[in-house]
């Protein structure tokens, strides 16, 4: 079966869990003899793996290596009968941006281009000039004129006016890739990449499957924005089956768009089996006490929470050090709330967190918090108990569906969230039974039966 794949990211370029979930998904559905055409608003360099095929958009003949070293931009699976090409669409798209975000990038990557122009100009421009490139003056854009004289260089992107726009380009660019090729169905991820899917199945009449990581309820709470929550609704109601990461985000979907819940399939995330964890281990020069939160630090993954159980915690376990891992809008709020409460010695903001960096911190963690106020899935959860790190999840969140070794709490429930973390770091044969309970668990949360309940949807419609 070829499958066309539209997504937001691949590793190892990611802003969250949607493009680990992709990674993992598609490298299991190549090895069940799924072909997958994948297609991302960028490639970055570096996406190439074992099981994948990478190449431009630009390049539009995708051509295995075969033997030898692979090029740059090619990749040969090994050992598969399906295949994965991943594709560039030139878009100014990034996951989980808001329309205020959008407009904030664009803003200082202006900015950054005016100042590059000034101080290539110098000398060629009077003051007047200058100040007019900012503008159009008399009908003439001056920028577009000084451009095409070759006075100064384009902008590595041409932006539209807010992210919808560059989302309505974005489906422009995939509908006119997709013009004469094979395929079986549609499969899209999440809001970004549903009108491309649903213009894509009324051209070719092919079967529309979304699968939905998160939706705009969880990721703004009570600030939706109606018209991301409107195309939402569109490419649930567009198509022919829908893919939920858990129950609970099904029940969101049937609460939030009046889904039937005969349309939904559920399938849960799945995780790696990883290795060398001991070595990190082994060689761990932290504090005895590690508590990590991981993801981004906005409102719907509950950081704040995070730092109100720590001040809970330190009174008893003064040599606690919470790691806050992670970047977003809420980080200088909550830098400035550990610093009235007293924590600064306490607590470590690394930022944004990945590859070795990110195993390490995995691997020395004591102890995984998930304190989010509504999570679809939560991969890092999965990821920790990978890692031998004993997990305390909301239960709020899909994962704590399939995870009966993991310690539960509701994420407002600050005082018995801080009486786990306590019992943990003070109870050592407490964490060993965790970890070897919630190993065993994982082993049937692989991707490979991610994939094949992947397939089953599949079929319902193709």
């Amino acid at each position: 079966m070829k499958v066309l794949m539209l997504g937001w990211e691949y590793p190892p370029h990611i802003a969250g869990g949607l493009g680990t979930a992709c990674e993992g998904l598609t490298t299991a559905l190549a090895r069940h003899s799924i072909s997958i055409h994948f297609v991302v608003p960028h490639l970055f360099g570096g996406e190439a793996a074992g099981h994948m095929v990478l190449t431009d958009a630009k390049n539009t003949e995708s051509v295995p290596s075969v033997g030898g070293t692979a090029p740059r931009d090619a990749t040969q699976m090994n050992g598969t009968t399906g295949s994965v090409t991943t594709h560039q669409i030139q878009s100014f798209l990034s996951p989980y941006w808001t329309p205020v975000k959008f407009k904030e990038i664009v803003a200082q990557l202006t900015q950054q281009h005016r100042r590059s122009i000034a101080l290539q100009l110098g000398s060629k421009l009077d003051d007047l000039a200058q100040a007019l490139i900012d503008g159009e003056v008399y009908g003439i854009d001056l920028t577009s004129v000084l451009i095409e004289e070759e006075w100064i260089p384009a902008p590595v992107e041409r932006y539209g006016n807010d992210i919808f726009q560059e989302v309505e380009r974005f489906t422009a660019n995939v509908v006119a890739l997709a013009a004469g090729r094979e395929f079986d169905l549609i499969h899209a991820h999440d809001w970004m990449t549903f009108p491309a899917g649903v213009a894509l199945a009324q051209i070719t009449r092919k079967p529309l499957v979304v699968h939905v990581h998160s939706l705009e309820y969880d990721r703004s709470g009570l600030s939706v924005n109606e018209q991301i929550n409107q195309i939402e609704r569109f490419g649930l109601e567009s198509a022919d089956k829908v893919i939920a990461v858990s129950y609970y985000t099904a029940r969101s979907i049937q609460k939030y768009h009046n889904i039937g819940k005969d349309k939904i399939s559920v399938v849960h995330n799945g995780v790696y089996p990883r290795q060398a964890v001991q070595d990190y281990k082994l060689k761990k020069t932290w504090p005895r006490n590690v508590v990590l939160f991981l993801g981004r630090v906005t409102f719907q993954k509950g950081p704040d929470y995070f730092v109100e159980v720590a001040s809970r915690v330190v009174p008893h376990i003064p040599d606690v050090l919470f790691v806050l891992g992670g970047s977003g809008d809420m980080l200088p709020r909550l830098i400035e709330r550990v610093r009235e409460l007293g924590l600064e010695d306490n607590f470590l903001f690394p930022g944004f967190l990945k590859g070795e960096e990110l195993e390490e911190m995995f691997s020395i963690a004591d102890l995984y918090v998930m304190p989010s106020i509504s999570e679809p899935f939560g991969i890092t959860a999965l990821e920790a108990i990978s890692f031998e790190t004993p997990v305390i999840v909301s239960r709020q969140s899909g994962v704590s569906e399939v995870l009966d070794n993991a310690l539960k709490s509701d994420f407002w429930d600050l005082d018995r969230m801080a009486d786990l973390v306590i019992n943990i770091l003070l109870h050592e044969e407490l964490r060993k039974e965790m970890i070897v309970n919630a190993k065993e668990e994982v082993k049937r949360l692989h991707w490979d039966a991610s994939a094949i309940k992947t397939i089953e949807v599949y079929d319902l419609v193709a």
